[in-house]
């Protein structure tokens, strides 16, 4: 039997990079149970916040048993790194990519796709509700 998972992901830092960070995800799961969270995760890029969302959704996707996920996120940069469609050059960025192609690898079918920031809305939500905490 197979368990599917959406998960929207989203991170922020300010001011404006390189500062404070937060992270916000949702994980959907079969249509009806849902996952939310956020945190502040101490000092980072934005990229390396998007991808520390990202990887905490996977890990929650896991802990529920998911075996299919959809990942979805407005960060073109690691949507296109996840995939290998671009490079890594960052090592900082090169160790959370390969993090999040571990816990990924263990699932299935994974797929991550970029999407538009107005459909990411209730992750960026938990970005703020995070530094509003």
């Amino acid at each position: 039997m197979t368990t599917p998972a959406i998960i929207h992901f989203d991170g922020g830092a300010r001011p404006p990079d390189n500062g404070p960070a937060a992270i916000g995800y949702t994980v959907e799961i079969d249509d009806s149970t849902e996952e939310r969270g956020h945190d502040r995760i101490g000092t980072a890029t934005c990229n390396e916040a998007e991808y520390h969302a990202l990887h905490r959704g996977l890990e929650v996707a896991s802990k529920k048993g998911c075996t299919e996920v959809e990942a979805r996120g407005d960060s073109q940069l690691i949507v296109r790194q996840v995939t290998g469609d671009w490079q890594t050059k960052e090592p900082h960025l090169r160790e959370i990519r390969d993090r999040v192609r571990e816990v990924a690898e263990e699932f299935e079918q994974f797929e991550i796709q970029h999407i538009p920031r107005e459909e990411n809305r209730e992750a960026d939500a938990l970005v703020e509700q995070a530094f509003s905490d």
